[in-house]
This record gives C-alpha cells, sequence and structure tokens, in this order.
C-alpha cells in the first residue's frame, strides 16, 4: 500500500481541524449550557414582547445578583463534597443584623455593611467546625442551621422588616458605573475572583481532591477538614455578599428574603455542571445555571404563569440535572 504524501497544505488543514477540534471539546460544557439558555431567550422574546428590552435584561441580571453569590459559594461547598442549606438563611441574618446596626445602634453603614459579611463568614465557620471536628454530616449541620438562623434573624428584627435605612445603603442599588448598576459589580468582580481561587491554587486543587475521594486526599497529605472549613466559610462569607446586596436593593433588612433561594442556588449549580457527588465542576458553569434559573423565573412570571408553578417548574429542572448528573457518572464508570 503506498502512503498518501501531506503537503504543507494538507498537514496545515489537519493542525487546524485538530485545533478546532480541540477548542470545542474543551468548550463543550459551555456550548451544552449556552444553547439551552439561547433558546430560551429566543423562545420568550417571540412569546412576551416585553422579555427582550434593556430594563427587563436589566432586571434579569440585577435580581440574579444574590443568586449567583450564594451558588458561587455553594459551588465550591458541594465540588468539595459537601453541602449548605443554610445560606438563604443566612442572607436573612446578615440583612436583618446590619439593618439593626445601623438603624438601631447608629453605626456608620460602611462598618455595619461590613460587619454583615463577618457575620456571614462567621456562619459558615461554625457549620464547618461543627461539620468537621463534631463529625456531623454538613447536610444535617447546616439543616439545622438553616431553621436556627432564620430563627434569629425573626428575633433580631421582632418578625418585621428593619426600615430607616441610611440613604448611602439605599444609594448603592440605584448607582451606576460605566453605565452598569453598582450591585452588578459585585459579583462582576467577586465570582471570577473565586474561579480563579479555584481553578489556579493548590487550595482549589485540593477541593476537587477532597470531593473526588476524601479518603485517598487523606493519604496524599490534603488537609481534607481544613478545607471542608475553608468552603463552608467561603459559602458563609458569599452569603453576606448577598445578604447586602438584598438589603440595599430592598431598602429594608429582611427576615423572610431568600426563602426559597437555597433551592435555586442547588438548581443553578447541578445544571451548571457540578457533580452532587464531588469531585467536579467550575465556577463558569454556576453563572450560567444562574442566568437560566434567572431566566426561567422571568419568563414565568411575564407570562404570569402563577408562582406555585414556578415551584413546580424549578423542582423538574433540579430533578433532570440531577438525572443527567446520575447518568454522566453511570456512562463514565
Amino acid at each position: 500500500m503506498t502512503a498518501m504524501i501531506k503537503t504543507p497544505d494538507l498537514r496545515r488543514a489537519d493542525a487546524s481541524g485538530t485545533r478546532t477540534g480541540s477548542l470545542l471539546r474543551r468548550h463543550a460544557e459551555t456550548l451544552r449550557l449556552l444553547i439551552p439558555v439561547a433558546a430560551l431567550w429566543v423562545v420568550l422574546s417571540i412569546l412576551t414582547p416585553t422579555f427582550l428590552t434593556a430594563l427587563n435584561v436589566t432586571n434579569i441580571l440585577v435580581n440574579a445578583v444574590p443568586l449567583a453569590l450564594a451558588a458561587a459559594g455553594l459551588t465550591l461547598v458541594i465540588i468539595a463534597g459537601d453541602l449548605d442549606l443554610s445560606v438563604g438563611s443566612t442572607i436573612a441574618l446578615v440583612s436583618t443584623a446590619s439593618a439593626t446596626l445601623m438603624v438601631t445602634f447608629h453605626i456608620p453603614w460602611p462598618l455595619a455593611l461590613l460587619a454583615g459579611l463577618v457575620l456571614g463568614a462567621a456562619v459558615g465557620a461554625f457549620n464547618g467546625l461543627v461539620s468537621t471536628r463534631l463529625n456531623v454530616p454538613s447536610f444535617i449541620c447546616t439543616l439545622a442551621m438553616m431553621s436556627a438562623v432564620r430563627g434569629l434573624a425573626l428575633v433580631i428584627s421582632d418578625g418585621r422588616a428593619v426600615t430607616g435605612l441610611p440613604t448611602g445603603v439605599t444609594d448603592l442599588a440605584a448607582t451606576r458605573f460605566i453605565g452598569i448598576p453598582l450591585v452588578l459589580w459585585v459579583p462582576i468582580i467577586v465570582i471570577p475572583a473565586l474561579g480563579l481561587f479555584l481553578s489556579r491554587t493548590s487550595a482549589g486543587l485540593n477541593i476537587y481532591a477532597v470531593g473526588g475521594n476524601r479518603e485517598a486526599a487523606r493519604i496524599a497529605g490534603v488537609p481534607v477538614r481544613r478545607t471542608r472549613l475553608l468552603v463552608l466559610t467561603i459559602s458563609g462569607l458569599m452569603a453576606g455578599f448577598a445578604g447586602i446586596v438584598s438589603t440595599a436593593r430592598l431598602g429594608v433588612g429582611s427576615p423572610i428574603v431568600a426563602e426559597d433561594l437555597i433551592l435555586d442556588a442547588i438548581a443553578a449549580v447541578v445544571i451548571g455542571g457540578t457533580s452532587l457527588f464531588g469531585g467536579i465542576g467550575r465556577m463558569g458553569g454556576t453563572v450560567l445555571g444562574v442566568l437560566l434559573i434567572a431566566t426561567i423565573r422571568n419568563g414565568l412570571v411575564l407570562m404570569n404563569v402563577s408562582a406555585f408553578y414556578q415551584r413546580i417548574a424549578i423542582g423538574v429542572v433540579i430533578l433532570l440535572a440531577a438525572i443527567v448528573d446520575g447518568l454522566g457518572r453511570k456512562n463514565d464508570d
């Protein structure tokens, strides 16, 4: 058999095809998420004339900020093989506590918001300490904290919204920087930084190792307890950011804010490709998952779909994402 001699043009074409194939494989996960998001936007723009307007698109993005921040923190937790169910309650506690500091104790609002961030991280650290030092599964620990922290928020606020916030706080939601609402700059800055931490640092690699195989990670010298404590603390800190943004947008400290946020956050993380079994996931996927959930919510509202049916729709989305995740793992095995 005569071997075919490739000309320089054929070799360049082969190399180009190889690079294209490699690029497509590398971004296959992103395309898998972008396609349904794009399709949903096309369908909703046809069904509802007000969907694809600048005002509505801005509303989708701004409304998604607390969810995006909470889901970003939750991504690290789930990759590490844990779960944090207390993020919604932590948002409510940060909102009411920081508002109470401003209104009742007349603490300057920047310090009160900073205290809210510290409080959020403290809740996450407490979850981490209980889970790692007392060997309480994070699911159980954060489930208990979900109730306790929400109750604490209701006690602090006496079950009512904390009103009379300084104008500096409410102005945060109305201010724009380079034409972009100021609250949008929080995830624009924080989430990529968290993504870089996850993908480019040894601590980030430890998170994948702990989630992939905890015992193997321990044998390899990975500080398992410290890594789990770190991700739960970061999750609390991100809930703190979400609490601050929620307070600024609502103009009050609310003990009932983000009651259903945990469902959307888990859905966004799983849809974004993070495995519920740990060890797999990335921040970019979570961002697209948040965009998909926010779009579904917005589209259902524009079409006057009942809130009851919205819950069903989100539940179905979570179930489908979990099934896809499970089938993917089965194929890998």
